[in-house]
């Protein structure tokens, strides 16, 4: 551009940056879908976890804020009450493993109004059960 030269991504990372940024009390909305497949007692199943989070009017919260801010304070809570008691540092799979901390998160959130749904799907069932007659 009149003898300039343009690298097109810096540019367009200028340009696109300060569209995309967000004003104070503009809504928003946080999406989040996981999915977990396994064997879990002999059965194959698939999880999948939905989240769909909007901006709080009430409050004037982001989503954004409210997904990962009362998730942050759901841990520092979880610590406090002796829910979690492991020394180090721990990424939020291996806290969630423990299905006491996965459910203190879960009701955490939900009390917050950021609620996920569940979907599980049997896929097979890997050997049989015993079933008692008589």
């Amino acid at each position: 551009m009149n003898g300039v030269d343009v690298i097109p991504l810096d540019f367009t990372s200028k340009v696109l940056f300060s569209e995309w940024k967000l004003g104070e009390t503009e809504e928003e909305i946080t999406v989040m879908r996981v999915t977990v497949q396994g064997t879990e007692n002999g059965i194959e199943k698939k999880i999948v976890y939905r989240l769909h989070d909007e901006y709080s009017t009430a409050t004037q919260t982001s989503s954004m804020a409210r997904t990962t801010g009362y998730t942050a304070t759901a841990a520092v809570n979880m610590v406090l009450e002796g829910l979690f008691k492991e020394k180090g540092v721990f990424p939020p799979e291996l806290v969630g493993k423990h299905e006491a901390c996965f459910n203190y998160f879960i009701n955490y959130l939900k009390e917050r109004g950021v609620v996920y749904t569940k979907e599980e799907v049997i896929l097979k069932k890997t050997h049989k059960t015993a079933e008692k007659v008589g």
